[in-house]
């Protein structure tokens, strides 16, 4: 008589089921959600960064048309055309540093104080030493930048401080220029 295998009406093993990769663990939510936060802080940043690229380029460009402006004026009526440079330069100058220092003490700067205040948050002294101290009396001159270096000069200044505003503002209290200034 034959033996009799007792092991051939047992069912062969059972393999568990593969592990599906949706839904995933809550660890990886978590740091899906970290990535998609990150993602995000980095567009807005560089969003922003392309914004302040833009209005640099936009200050720069006007301060480059009343160049051009002047210089085509010139010939004509110097006294105007340095006039409208000055009040060219001086306007722009005043809307970037009303957008970078909002505090209403800014606004209300004029003569000395408010090439101070250049001085002060442009890390220069183009403004109360240097060729730009134009701005400051320059509407109560006879004659008033009629020489191309004086131009060039005045709006290479205001092109310098406005890209270091919109490149590394300094931090700095306007009111301390007013007093500074008036001392």
């Amino acid at each position: 008589m034959e033996a009799e295998d007792p092991l051939k009406d047992l069912a062969d093993i059972h393999l568990p089921a593969t592990v599906s990769w949706w839904p995933p663990a809550p660890v990886w939510w978590l740091v899906a959600a970290l990535v998609v936060a990150a993602l995000a802080c980095a567009a807005l940043l560089l969003f922003r960064r392309w914004q302040q690229g833009q209005r640099l380029k936009v200050a720069v460009s006007e301060i480059r048309t009343a160049l051009a402006s002047w210089q085509q004026a010139n010939a004509i009526d110097a006294g105007q055309a340095g006039l409208a440079l000055l009040y060219a330069c001086n306007s722009t100058l005043k809307r970037v540093a009303l957008v970078h220092y909002p505090d209403s003490d800014v606004a209300s700067l004029h003569g000395r104080a408010w090439l101070a205040f250049l001085d002060q948050s442009g890390l220069t002294n183009d403004f109360s030493k240097g060729p730009a101290q134009v701005l400051a009396d320059g509407s109560y001159r006879r004659s008033f930048i009629t020489d191309a270096a004086t131009a060039t000069a005045l709006t290479t200044a205001a092109e310098r401080w406005i890209s270091r505003q919109y490149t590394h503002p300094p931090q700095f209290s306007p009111a301390a220029a007013k007093q500074e200034a008036a001392a």
